[in-house]
């Protein structure tokens, strides 16, 4: 009973604290809060601020002050992208395996038309350099997509990446052919900063690739 009255007895001894109290717990009813529903809302608001899309200023001053991008060309900058073009080097899925295929002796005048169904690794112009608190995510353009290319679903970069992107290519289309050649504007990089550096940012099998790469062998396998 004593306790009972402490509590009861809190609106004449201190009635600030007790009308504030009950009115905090009627606005928590009335709009299904709760003090640990706000702490989560807080951490996830938290993430979001620190975490954004670049644009066209933001990725522009890496190129310039980090080398993200090389080389670094003005027209690739877009509102919130940069464009990558097809390089000189690719592999060719044949019947034999695979072949290594020198882009460089085709152009816009004469291209390589890649057949229906024909499925290849490219490489970018560009090397990427990305800091270790910006990832990167690459998708093919709309206009190589409306002629008909596919780019496999792999086009996360992590943060701390280096090295020239392979690109995976393939002609969907059943009939037609699509002409590609060396510095045709292939694909698109968007990118992600973060407020801190990766704890352990990428240095996997791909880390510094010079050139087009294959699949390498590597650990896949998860050990527990």
């Amino acid at each position: 009973m004593p306790f009972y009255f402490g509590l009861t007895s809190l609106q004449y001894k201190c009635p600030w604290a007790y009308y504030t109290g009950l009115l905090k717990t009627l606005r928590s009813s009335l709009l299904g809060t709760s003090p640990r529903n706000n702490h989560a809302a807080n951490i996830a608001a938290k993430n979001q601020e620190v975490t954004g899309a670049l644009i066209d200023r933001r990725i522009r001053e890496l190129c310039l002050t980090q080398q993200m991008i090389t080389p670094f060309s003005e027209e690739a900058v877009q509102p919130c992208s940069y464009d990558v073009h097809l390089g000189p080097k690719a592999k060719i899925e044949t019947k034999e395996g695979w072949k290594d295929l020198d882009l460089s002796i085709y152009d816009e005048g004469c291209p390589l038309y890649l057949t229906p169904g024909t499925f290849m690794l490219g490489e970018t112009v560009e090397f990427v350099r990305l800091p270790d608190n910006v990832e990167s995510h690459l998708h093919l353009v709309s206009s190589r997509a409306r002629q008909g290319l596919d780019h496999s679903l792999s086009g996360l970069v992590d943060a701390g990446w280096q090295g020239i992107l392979t690109l995976e290519i393939k002609n969907i289309l059943k009939y037609g052919s699509i002409p590609i050649y060396p510095n045709l504007r292939i694909a698109q990089l968007t990118f992600f900063e973060y407020a801190e550096s990766a704890r352990r940012p990428y240095r996997g099998r791909y880390f510094g690739d010079n050139q087009v790469s294959g699949f390498k062998d590597g650990e896949d396998l998860l050990r527990l």
